[in-house]
C-alpha cells in the first residue's frame, strides 16, 4: 500500500502510468478507506494465524489477499488510456484484464448493471468485498473473480483489485470476531454462491506467475498504442516507500483511524 501511494505521487509529479501486479506475504487483509477495522475482525486470530492487516487507500470493503493477485493502476485522471469517469475508468481496465485472464482459457465477462453496495460505514460488521459484484467488475460463470476499488487522489486516479487464484479468500470469515456465527454462516454461503477462483474455473491450480504474464500480455493487446516497459523502483520511490510504511501504513493511528 505505501508502495502505491509513493507511486500515486510520481505520477502526480509528470511520471508516466503505471499497471503494477503484486502478491502478498504473508496473507493480509485489507480493509477500505472508510471501514472500522476492529469492529470487522478479530485481531488475535489474525495473530494467531499471521495474517496481516493493512487500511488502504481505496474504498471498498475487506479483502483477505491469500492465493490471489492484485493489481493497481495509477494514473493522471484524465489520462487518454485508461482515465476519465469512474465508470470509464472501470471499464476500459476490465476489458484489458478480461483479455488476459482470456489467455488462460478462462470465459470471463464484465457485471454490466449497478448493484447496491453495503455501506462499509454501517453499524454492523460488513459484508466482505466478494459477497456481491460492482457495475463492470469482472465475472466467471456469473461470480465474481476480480474485485477492484478505485479513488481519485488529486488529478491522479488509483484502482486497486484483486484476482482470485484459489479459494483461500474465504477463510475471511473464520477471522469474524465472536458473536457473529449467524453472520458467518450468512456471507459464508454468499461467498460460495457469488464468487469464483480460477483454479476452480480451470480444474486446476493456476499460478501467480503465469497469471501475471497473461495479465500482462492482455494489457498489451488491449492498448497496442502504448509500450509496456518492466521497471524497478526509483531510489526517490523506494525511500517514499520506507517513509510511508513507517509514518503511516505500519501505523495504528491510520489503520484504526475513526
Amino acid at each position: 500500500m505505501a508502495t502505491d501511494e509513493a507511486l500515486v505521487q510520481s505520477v502526480a509529479n509528470g511520471g508516466p502510468p503505471i499497471f503494477r501486479i503484486y502478491a502478498w506475504s504473508p496473507p493480509a487483509v485489507s480493509f477500505g478507506y472508510a471501514q472500522h477495522i476492529d469492529r470487522e475482525i478479530d485481531l488475535q486470530k489474525c495473530r494467531d494465524q499471521n495474517i496481516h492487516i493493512v487500511r488502504r487507500a481505496t474504498g471498498g470493503r475487506a479483502v483477505l489477499h491469500w492465493n490471489e493477485l492484485t493489481y493497481s493502476v495509477i494514473c493522471h485522471k484524465d489520462d487518454p488510456t485508461v482515465g476519465g469517469s469512474i465508470q470509464d475508468a472501470y471499464r476500459k481496465i476490465s476489458l484489458a484484464l478480461m483479455t488476459g485472464v482470456k489467455h488462460l482459457g478462462a470465459n470471463v465477462s464484465f457485471e454490466s448493471h449497478r448493484h447496491k453496495q453495503p455501506s462499509p460505514r454501517g453499524k454492523e460488521l460488513t459484508a466482505p468485498c466478494f459477497t456481491s459484484t460492482a457495475q463492470h467488475e469482472v465475472t466467471l460463470n456469473n461470480r465474481k473473480l476480480i474485485g477492484s476499488a478505485q479513488q481519485r487522489i488529486g488529478q491522479t486516479l488509483l484502482q486497486h483489485g484483486s484476482l482470485l487464484l484459489g479459494p483461500e479468500h474465504k477463510q475471511i470469515v473464520t477471522l469474524f470476531p465472536n458473536g457473529k456465527e449467524k453472520l458467518r454462516d450468512r456471507f459464508t454461503q454468499e461467498l460460495n454462491t457469488h464468487t469464483i477462483s480460477l483454479s476452480e474455473a480451470l480444474n486446476h491450480p493456476i499460478d501467480f506467475t503465469t497469471t501475471a504474464q497473461a495479465l500482462r500480455k492482455g494489457w498489451a493487446e488491449s492498448f497496442p498504442h502504448i509500450t509496456l516497459t518492466d521497471t524497478d523502483l526509483s531510489p526517490e520511490e523506494s525511500a517514499k516507500t520506507n517513509l510511508l510504511m513507517t509514518e503511516k501504513y505500519a501505523t495504528d493511528a491510520w489503520n484504526f483511524k475513526r
